[in-house]
């Protein structure tokens, strides 16, 4: 999450219309990356109560280093009908002016009812012309850590007009992080040098166009990355980074949130591995079959294979939700991308548990130590044993 700043605030303000980011949007607790409050611009702040009760929202607004409210600045507790929705200008709900002065950062919305009422936040941002932009909130749990990488792309420069300037910003999410991130061309060739960035808790940096913040050689860019990693040491802090990109005429722009190919998140790994149980136990097969669960999120394609040494002497199968074999089968150890079909011909059009069952080639009773691997397009959590028994032969 980052900011601005002021002839260039307003500019780079201009440079976001949508975060790409799931329709699983409600939470508890719902972080917004970008809230402005300056001459040039204003945030009108929109918060949903999605449940059936009356929803308590804290609002915090976190400003950015060097802006007139930089740090922690309590704002109004909001109270919100069910269904109904608020909505507050930064100024008003935050004591925020409007004015000169550039404030921007980060706002948190935390619902503190008795019961889990979920909310769900986004914020227009506009300029006196009318002109603006949308940023969404994101849920707490979706602002992952950096065990991978998280890249924007498309980041562009250009001197000649209209002009294109990109600009880069990075924020850290309820403590310290510390943050490394690089530019590199569209081949992943590196541009400049990398950058380390360290933040305390809920602050926000900004690099205003971000090539010349990389010390990347003067000239026009276009189809560039800009890569980010959570670098801390000894530990595993969650971050949000995004991007923008302006034209310089009009302050015509776009938002880009920063995007993990393969998000620290057990829930939904793109590859997931298992090698034990839950509980530490390695899997080994004696007799009976293994069961693994699956939350697969169809429209999807899966892909299983056993691991090791005893693959050959093992089969596996996978099965929907309600028990239909969709791959897999006798003597087969491994299976190739299978469609899991359209959202409303499984499961009644609900992502649900699938079963990944496990068992030695004409029931033999031998010891079989083994893993198993499963690739998804949508994420799932990796492979779960939940069951072991006594089965016929598939």
């Amino acid at each position: 999450m980052k900011a601005y700043k002021y002839c260039v605030l307003a500019a780079a303000l201009m440079s976001a219309n949508a975060l790409a980011q799931s329709t699983d949007g409600y939470g508890t607790t719902i972080r917004l990356p970008l809230a402005v409050s300056s001459g040039s611009y204003s945030s009108t702040l929109f918060v949903r109560n999605g449940g059936s009760d009356a929803a308590s929202v804290k609002v915090t607004y976190y400003g950015a280093p060097g802006t007139p409210f930089a740090g922690e600045r309590p704002c109004t507790t909001l109270s919100i009908a069910p269904g109904a929705v608020s909505e507050n200008s930064l100024a008003t709900l935050c004591g925020v002016p409007i004015g000169p002065a550039s404030n921007y950062g980060q706002v948190v919305f935390v619902e503190q009812s008795a019961a889990n009422i979920p909310i769900s936040v986004f914020t227009r941002i506009q300029a006196v012309s009318g002109a603006g932009f949308s940023v969404e909130g994101f849920k707490i749990g979706s602002l992952t850590g950096g065990a991978t990488s998280s890249t924007v792309s498309g980041l562009r420069r250009q001197a000649a007009a209209p002009g294109y300037q990109s600009n880069c910003f990075v924020g850290s999410v309820g403590e310290p992080v510390t943050v490394t991130w690089s530019l590199r061309t569209a081949g992943g060739a590196a541009l400049g040098t990398p950058q380390t960035t360290n933040l305390s808790t809920n602050e926000t940096v900004r690099f205003l166009d971000v090539f010349s913040a990389a010390g990347a050689p003067a000239g026009d860019y276009s189809n560039v990355q800009a890569v980010f990693s959570e670098t801390t040491a000894g530990s595993n802090p969650g971050f949000v980074a995004y991007c923008t990109t302006q034209e310089n005429v009009n302050f015509d722009g776009d938002f880009r949130i920063a995007k993990e190919a393969d998000p620290d998140d057990l829930r939904s790994k793109k590859v997931g591995v298992s090698t034990s149980s839950a509980l530490g136990t390695l899997l080994g097969l004696a007799s009976g079959q293994d069961q693994f669960g699956l939350y697969l999120q169809h429209p999807d394609w899966v892909q299983c294979r056993i691991n090791g040494t005893n693959a050959p002497q093992l089969e596996m199968r996978l099965e929907d939700p309600q028990g239909n074999v969709v791959a897999g089968g006798n003597n087969i150890s491994s299976f190739q991308k299978v469609y899991l079909g359209e959202k409303s011909t499984r499961n009644n059009g609900v992502s649900g548990l699938w079963v990944l069952k496990v068992e030695s080639r004409n029931l033999l009773s031998l010891s079989l130590p083994y893993g198993v691997t499963c690739e998804t397009g949508n994420g799932s959590n990796p492979p779960l044993l939940v069951n072991h028994s006594v089965i016929e032969e598939f």
